[in-house]
Parts: C-alpha cells; structure tokens; sequence
C-alpha cells in the first residue's frame, strides 16, 4: 500500500508537470508534425462522423494509461463542440486522418507511428491515442469526445483492427513466427470489506473457505517482436494439473485486461473474480489437508491472429476454514514461460495468421512484486515497469511482523512437551531437559502455555494478582497515550493482526498504556510495542501483561531504558568488545569506516529482534530468551554477525548499513538460515569472567568521562538529574496517594459490608441459639419419656418372668398329673388282660 502511495504520489507530480506542458488550445489547429501533404486517400478508411476533437498535450510517458486519462480530464474540462471526422486506415500501412467539417486535413499519423490508444474510465465517451515524433523527441496524445460509448468502442476496436504491428515482417524459412511471454500469477480474497493477498508458500496459495477470490495474471512479452493482444475473453479453472477441455470452469464474473509496458516488453494484466459459493469448481472450496492441483487458464485475442491464445498457469491450492488467522504473508508470483508459435492463415486478409502451439517452458516461484492491483489504483501501463520495480522491491527492508512459515510439530515431538509439562508442577524449578527441548523449537501450539511457565506465571497468580493489577493501570491517567497510540501504525504493519481498526491494535493499546503506568520510571519507549506484539499473538491481554512484566523485571530488560540508556550502552560496549574478541578482522572492518555498535544493535536490542525479522525466527529467539537468560541478546547477535561476516567485509560504511536494514533480514525468510542462526547462537560462549571485567573498564571509563567534565555541566547534569528523579517521584507519590485513597474507600466499603454481614451473622445466631433451646428442652421431655418407657418395660418384664414362673411350675404339676394318670391306666389295664386270660386257662 506505501510502495503505491509512493508511485501514485510520482505519477500525480509528472501529471502536474503534463499538464504545465499543455501545448494546444481548445480549438484545433493543423499539426505541423503532418506526415506528408498529399491528397489523402480514404476510400481504404473506416470514416467516424461527428466526433469532437478536444485537442493535443505533450505526454512524458507514450504508453500511460494515468497520464492519458489525466490529460482527457483537463481537455474535456475546456473543449469546445469542433466536430471533426476521423479516418482510420483498415491496416498497418495506412493513417490516421483527423478532418475538420470541409474535408480539410488537420491532423495525420502513420498507424506504425500510433503507440497506445484508451478509453477513459471517468468519461466512457471520451478517448485518446499517442504518437511520437522522434524529431522532436517527444510524443502527443491526441484526445476526442464521441456521441456515446458505444461510438467510442467502435472506434478504439477499429483502431486495434487495424494496428497488427509486429506481424508484418516477413515469415523464416520454416513459415513459423514464434513469441516468447512471461505469465505471473497472483491471487486476493476479500475479508472484512478488504481485498488483501491470501497466504503464500512457494509452491501453494492459502485459501480461506467460501472466500471471494481474485486472480491476477500477468502476461509480459519477452521477445524482441511485438505481437499485440488485443482482449481476454475468458478466465477459467479446473481442479487439476492436466486437465481436459471439459474440466475448465469459466468464470461467471466479467474479466478485465489492462495493457501497459515494461523494460522487457508490453504487458497486459488481466483480473477476474470467483466466488465459489456461486460457482462450485470440483472441491477446490472444501477444507484439506494439503495441496490441490489447480490449472487457472486465460484465453486472448491476438492482433491478426484467428485462433485464441491460451496460457494456463497451474498452481495449487490449500483450503482452511473461513475464520483462519494467518501470520505467514510472505508473497511469492507464481511464473510461467511460454513460447507461442503462429503459422500462415489464407483464409481471411484481416487475420492472417493461425496459431501452431503454445508451448509451456518453465514454472518458478519469485518474491511478489505487485501489491494491491485492486485498491482502486492499479498498474499504469507504461507507470510501473517491472524491472524498476524489482529494483525498488530489492531496495525494501522486510515488512514489519512477516514470517517465513509456522512449522508445526510433530506427534513425537507433541508428545514430548505434553510429557514435559504434565511433570512441570513447581514453577519455581525447571526441568533438566527444558532447555535442550526449547533449543529445537516449542511447539506453536503450546507456546502460550510453555511461555507463561517459563516466566514463572500460573493461573492463580493471573486471577489474583495481575487481573486486578492490568485493569487498575489501564484506567490510570497515561501520559504516554499519545505515542503509545502514533507507534500502532508503525508496529507489525505486514501482520493482518496489527492493521488499523483490527483487535490486534485494540489489545496493544491497552497492554503499552497498563505497563506505562504501573513502570512510571520507564513509562513508554519505542520498541517495546514490539514485544508486546509478539506476545499478544500468543496470548490474551491480561496474560501478556503479566508476561511483559515479568520480562522486563525479571529479566531485567526494563535496565535498558532507564537512566539515560546507560544499560543499553553498556550492552553495546559488550557486545563490541565480544565481536573484537571472537571476530578480530570484521571489528577491524568496522573501526575502519567508523561503524558504531549502537548503529546496527540498538534495534535488536531494544524491541528483541522482533522489528525487523520473521516473525517465525522472532518467535524462536523469545523461545531461547525465556529459557537461556538475557545473555541470549548477544548470542543472537553475535550469530547474526558471523553469519554475515564475508558480506559485511565485502562492503563500504553505507553498504554496511543497507545490509543490517535491508538484505540481512530478507535473510533469515528462508527457514535453513533461521535454524542454522539459532544453532550458531546455541553454540556461542560468552565467558561471565570477561563480562565482568569489561563491564568494570566500561563504568571507568564513564567515571573519567565524567571527570573530565565542565563542573557547571556536572551540576546542571545532576541538577536535571535530580529534577527528573524529583518529578519522577512526585508522580510515584501522587500514584500511591491515589493507590491508598482508593485502598481506603475500597477498605471502607469492605469494612461495612464486613460490618452487614456481622449483624447478619448474630441474628442468625439468635435465632440458631432458640432453635437449640427448643431442641434441648424437647431433648429432656424426650429422656424422661425414655425413662419411663424404660422402667415401665422392666417391670412388664419382670411380671412377664413371674408369670412365666407360674405357668411353668402348673406345667411341671400337669406332667406330673398325666404321669399318675398315665401309670394309673396301665395298671388298669394291665389288671383287665389278666382277668380276661382267667376263664380261658
């Protein structure tokens, strides 16, 4: 979007210039650039009526589309109704004729002579051609105002008829001419009323789900003929890499081509527009899990050319689920070669050749360097020619907050860290293999977690402690607010996350301004909305101010904003004295073209590597920061120097510096270099005997700086020393004179709510106290109850036992009555069988 505002910004200024140049009034007159002065010849001319010339302007660019509907607009503003008739020759060989209402010649141009022709977008009536005069040196653009647009199309198709410049030389031996062009690919989908580029690896495009996508192709011409395209006429696609002519599905949406030039050749940009939800293509809108082959083709017409050319680009496409936030926007154009190869056609005299192939070369991947083709702007023909802009690309430092690619873990490695953590319960300890882990990369998935621990930060310290503690800051009157709120453009402005009117930029406002007031001595700097950048794409605000603010306490990393940035020169002292310790010849190198420590490290430094760098890498390095200590600055550090030292030594002071800004972190976009940089860093010494007597020699050297200091300029030194320190703690005093009031009130309403709940508490009590009374004296009547029941049971079981005696001694009397009674019988009977054996003896 800047590099268009910067072109934009140019292109107005020349049109300035253009139209300061305005060479032709209102009304017409004959030209003196008239090719010849015979009679012409029209009866081989296509004549349009009533047209009105509106007049001539000097052009600075043949072929610029901006700059020829510029010129359109101020002619049209200030024309007059002089109607002329224009003759168009029905080839190559004839001209372009303006005559005035007699028949008169006022103008006239070879058609070899003419270069661009166009409509203008703003007055669909209105069109204009260029020409050039090399004996001038300078080229026209020649504008008219037709009946309507329809009159007007006619006219600029009758035009492209009749040009078939390029095709009339004469045909090789072998009857063939053959093209060679150049096809780029780049794709956009439109999310939150924005067109923005999708996701890019090398060889994939990230897609969103049911996302309105647009294609953009662009076809250069590479070899030294010109064979002139004249329209698209169809955008298509099908979900393979070889597919049949039934597999293409054409685009619903109407295609657009703009034409234009560069240093190579003509160029012509076709955009089309595919809304999956409306027009289904196989299954390239449902989710996967990989890649998908897709062929996006474009057919055009070609100036004298019967048959439709074809190029097909194939790329694939990698499906996610609609809400899919991205931080990977490094872009890549997807190019294609092709070699188009035309044999004779006899069959009709306007189009007199047939295509034989098109033959497809080579496919590569190259950095993007078209940006924003439909933010309304688009590409001037002739404005933007493609080599300035891969010099200017080149000349770019890296967009804040890119990354390479997210690399996700695999199951074993998952496995390992789940393990890990699962036994990781005392955070005031760490595991023995923590940092042997942490060196091969935490998981994305489980950085928030494994981030939060390692600052030694568990839920309960965030629910008690840095909730309440965020939320107060936050609230706190800011003086900082309006830097804080000017560095929220500048932070991470290549992350989706962090542009204007995203949560991304809402949830950074409000971490800065928390921390600001509750370090009031450091307050803001720059640079440190860069950290807390990084950690707000991991975690939730309150959890990234309490992280921030372990790192900056904790890790010391608030020492280099204060007093004067006096520990950040210190670490700059280090560092050179490391670099001239390990690597003599490059800080040999640097003493020679006066280049300071602090030239090239104070970004690094200050905002943790995460400004400049992918943000694949910057995650990395804040992996190796929280594990391995704040010695990690100069580790990293000192493997980005080594890694660079025969680049570095190959060049000048301002060469030195155009690297560090430039070419270095474009570097590390390839995943090998970060991995290989974070291994040079793992395996750097940094000696603490050394540091120590460096850091003694750095205060001397303070002390004899200060020494050798005016006296006045010491005590004014002190004296505002003293003054900042007095006002710093006056503002510490007025926080905490606000702190204890508002401690007070809250203390104060406690104490009565405490008070509330006491009378609250005694009533309840009261009341419990005669609910026991009642329960104790029923207890009693309850006891005496028992007792009774239990003497009462006694005796019945006594008189139970009495009667149980009686009945047992009438028993025994029965038995012993039976007994008589029962010998008795016996007796009697045994007396009646004796008497009856008697007689019979």
């Amino acid at each position: 979007k800047q590099w268009y505002q910067r072109r934009v910004a140019i292109t107005a200024g020349d049109c300035g210039i253009t139209k300061a140049r305005m060479v032709e009034a209102t009304e017409p007159t004959v030209e003196p650039e008239v090719v010849d002065e015979d009679e012409p010849n029209l009866t081989q001319s296509i004549l349009f009526d009533n047209l009105i010339y509106m007049g001539r302007a000097v052009i600075g660019s043949s072929v610029s589309n901006i700059e020829a509907n510029a010129i359109i607009g101020e002619l049209y503003e200030y024309h007059t109704d002089n109607k002329v008739t224009l003759a168009i020759g029905s080839d190559s060989t004839g001209s372009i004729i303006v005559l005035d209402k007699n028949k008169e010649v006022l103008h006239k141009d070879r058609i070899k002579t003419v270069l661009y022709c166009t409509k203008s977008a703003a007055l669909p009536q209105c069109f204009a051609y260029t020409s050039g005069h090399k004996e001038r040196g300078m080229y026209y653009c020649h504008a008219f105002k037709c009946k309507d647009k329809e009159v007007c199309m006619r006219v600029l198709n009758t035009m492209g008829s009749s040009f078939n410049r390029g095709l009339t030389q004469d045909l090789p031996s072998d009857g063939r001419l053959e093209y060679d062009f150049e096809v780029s690919l780049e794709i956009l989908e439109e999310c939150n009323n924005e067109i923005i580029p999708v996701a890019q690896d090398k060889d994939l495009f990230k897609l969103r789900q049911n996302r309105v996508r647009h294609f953009v192709l662009t076809v250069t011409q590479t070899s030294s003929s010109v064979l002139i395209l004249e329209r698209c006429c169809g955008l298509f696609l099908a979900p393979s890499h070889h597919p049949q002519p039934s597999d293409f599905v054409l685009l619903d949406m109407p295609v657009e081509m703009e034409t234009g030039t560069t240093g190579r050749g003509p160029l012509y940009m076709v955009k089309g527009i595919w809304n999956p939800c409306d027009q289904p293509c196989g299954d390239l809108n449902d989710i996967s899990n990989g890649g998908r082959d897709v062929s996006i083709a474009i057919d055009v017409v070609a100036s004298g050319v019967v048959d439709p050319i074809r190029f097909t680009s194939k790329t694939k496409f990698k499906i996610y689920q609609e809400s899919e936030r991205f931080y990977l926007y490094s872009r890549y154009t997807s190019q294609q070669q092709f070699t188009v190869a035309l044999k004779p056609n006899h069959e009709d005299p306007h189009r007199r050749f047939g295509l034989a192939e098109v033959k497809a070369k080579m496919i590569t991947a190259t950095p993007s360097k078209l940006r924003s083709l439909f933010s309304g702007i688009g590409l001037g023909p002739g404005d933007d020619d493609i080599s300035d802009i891969t010099e200017s690309e080149d000349e770019e430092p890296l967009i804040s907050g890119t990354v390479d690619t997210i690399e996700q873990a695999s199951e074993e490695t998952l496995k390992r860290w789940r393990t890990l953590l699962e036994s990781w319960t005392d955070h005031s300890t760490r595991p023995n293999e923590l940092v042997k882990l942490s060196r091969k990369g935490i998981p994305n998935s489980l950085r928030k977690e494994v981030w939060l621990k390692l600052g030694g930060i568990s839920e309960k310290d965030i629910e008690e402690n840095y909730i309440y503690l965020y939320d107060e800051c936050l609230h706190h009157e800011c003086r900082h607010e309006q830097v804080i709120l000017w560095d929220l453009n500048r932070t991470f402005p290549g992350n989706e996350f962090y542009h204007e009117g995203q949560d991304g930029q809402r949830q950074l406002y409000h971490v800065c301004k928390s921390y600001a007031g509750f370090d009031p001595e450091v307050g803001y700097c720059q640079g440190l909305s860069f950290i807390v950048a990084v950690l707000l794409l991991h975690l939730p605000e309150e959890k990234a101010f309490a992280l921030f603010t372990v790192i900056m306490n904790e890790y010391n990393f608030r020492d280099l904003f204060k007093k004067g940035f006096q520990m950040l020169q210190l670490k700059f002292f280090i560092l050179e004295k490391l670099l001239e310790d390990q690597m003599p010849d490059l800080w040999e190198h640097f003493q020679d073209h006066d280049l300071n420590t602090q030239m090239y490290a104070s970004q690094w430094f200050l905002t943790l590597f995460s400004a400049k760098f992918p943000l694949g890498l910057v995650f990395r390095i804040v992996d190796m920061f929280l594990t391995e200590g704040p010695d990690t600055l100069f580790k990293i550090a000192l493997a980005l120097l080594k890694l660079s030292k025969s680049e570095l030594l190959s060049h000048d002071f301002e060469g030195m510096l155009k690297y560090f800004r430039v070419s270095l972190p474009k570097r590390f976009m390839n995943k090998k270099h970060g991995q290989k940089l974070l291994s040079t860093a793992s395996s750097a010494k940094i000696q603490p005997g050394k540091v120590a007597l460096w850091e003694a020699e750095f205060h001397k050297l303070q002390d004899e700086k200060r020494s050798l200091e005016d006296p006045m300029r010491q005590l004014e030194h002190q004296l505002k020393q003293s003054v900042e320190a007095n006002h710093r703690l006056e503002q510490e005093n007025d926080m905490l004179v606000q702190r204890l009031m508002l401690n007070q009130v809250n203390m104060r309403h406690q104490l009565d709510e405490l008070e509330k709940r006491n009378m609250d508490l005694k009533r309840d009590f009261s009341k419990l106290n005669t609910k026991y009374e009642a329960v104790c004296e029923s207890n009693d009547l309850l006891s005496a109850e028992i007792l009774k029941t239990k003497n009462l049971y006694h005796s019945s079981l006594a008189e139970g036992d009495e009667e149980r005696s009686r009945h047992k001694l009438t028993i025994q009397e029965y038995q012993k009555v039976c007994r008589k009674l029962e010998e008795q019988h016996k007796k009697e009977k045994s007396t009646d069988c004796d008497s009856a054996l008697i007689p019979l003896l």
